[in-house]
């Protein structure tokens, strides 16, 4: 009798377990496509703008958090989303960018002076609605967009293009546009997937064993990972 009462105890504290794991599954799963949100897109999503970060075991727990602090609650103090979902606020305003990009969130306008998340403004939603099929369709150029600009001409092509880039850096500098980078000298764009589309024919993506950062090597050499400095070799050439 003694052993029958241990092992319904042992099955009632089993159940129990499963049922808090998937209330706390239901919790924070509340992406819309989760299946295209994972930590290696992010990573090199984040390599794209200059940051390698280690692995993160909490990474998807701190996505959801920030997703349902934005979306479903409304929140806009992004210090106080980055201390729901325990992240720095850096780190917070990164992944906030990388939902846009995947379009979890809508065109909220990222306030980094006063570290708010602010509507769109209708300027700047009627800047969008004339660039995002450029952009997001097309990866046009700058001058490619200046070109389809109404009343354009090769006369006055130079200053339509620096009309368009100025459009562009006002979008770019609010977060209302993602996944592409602005040079400024050159006055020309550079779009996240046609260069990860590049690199992937030249190199490889290697995972660190040290910090499990995400590194680009070239096929068959060597480099230093960007975040911990451990030595990763791509070795399928051998």
């Amino acid at each position: 009798m003694e052993n029958v009462f241990i092992i319904a105890l042992i099955l009632i504290i089993v159940i129990i377990s499963i049922d808090n794991r998937i209330k706390v599954k239901k919790k924070y799963n509340n992406l819309k496509n989760s299946e295209n949100i994972n930590e290696e897109s992010y990573q090199r999503y984040a390599k794209f703008y200059e940051h390698s970060i280690p692995a993160d075991i909490l990474f998807e727990k701190k996505m959801n958090i920030i997703y349902q602090a934005i979306v479903v609650e409304k929140k806009k103090d992004i210090k106080k989303i980055a201390a729901k979902a325990g992240c720095s606020y850096d780190e917070c305003i990164l992944k906030i960018r990388y939902l846009k990009n995947k379009r979890q969130i809508g065109d909220l306008h990222i306030d980094h002076i006063n570290g708010m998340l602010l509507p769109c403004s209708p300027e700047d939603n009627e800047l969008l609605i004339k660039y995002k099929p450029f952009i997001y369709q097309n990866h046009l150029t700058i001058k490619e967009m200046a070109a389809r600009m109404p009343g354009a001409s090769i006369k006055n092509l130079d200053k339509y293009k620096e009309k368009v880039f100025n459009d562009l850096k006002n979008l770019y500098d609010k977060d209302l546009i993602n996944g592409i980078k602005l040079n400024e000298v050159d006055k020309e764009i550079l779009y996240y997937t046609v260069e990860k589309t590049k690199k992937e024919k030249d190199f490889i993506s290697i995972r660190c064993e040290n910090c499990g950062a995400i590194n680009d090597v070239n096929r068959g050499s060597k480099v230093r990972c960007e975040y911990c400095d451990t030595i990763i070799e791509d070795k399928t050439v051998e």
